[in-house]
């Protein structure tokens, strides 16, 4: 889990907005258009990163492939195409 020991405040501004602290987005690694999950637990607001469709399927069933030449593999498809 990632801490950042320091406290920091931020105000809500007359949008309802807040920036969020340079050092909580460094730690999270958040860039511009990333998502929030936002909710109240006990009181206390709670926003986690929603990571990305693609990092989420990022290695995904990679063991199913390990030991074959993907080139190969996809060579051996085209050549199957044809008549």
């Amino acid at each position: 889990m990632i801490q950042v020991s320091q406290m920091t405040v931020a105000q809500v501004s007359s949008n309802y907005e807040i920036e969020i602290p340079v050092t909580i987005r460094e730690a999270l690694k958040l860039k511009p258009g990333d998502a929030l999950e936002i909710k109240v637990v006990d009181g206390a607001v709670v926003m986690m990163p929603v990571p990305s469709y693609t990092s989420r399927l990022f290695a995904k069933h990679q063991n199913l492939w390990r030991g074959v030449d993907a080139v190969a593999y996809i060579r051996g498809e085209r050549e199957s195409w044809r008549d």
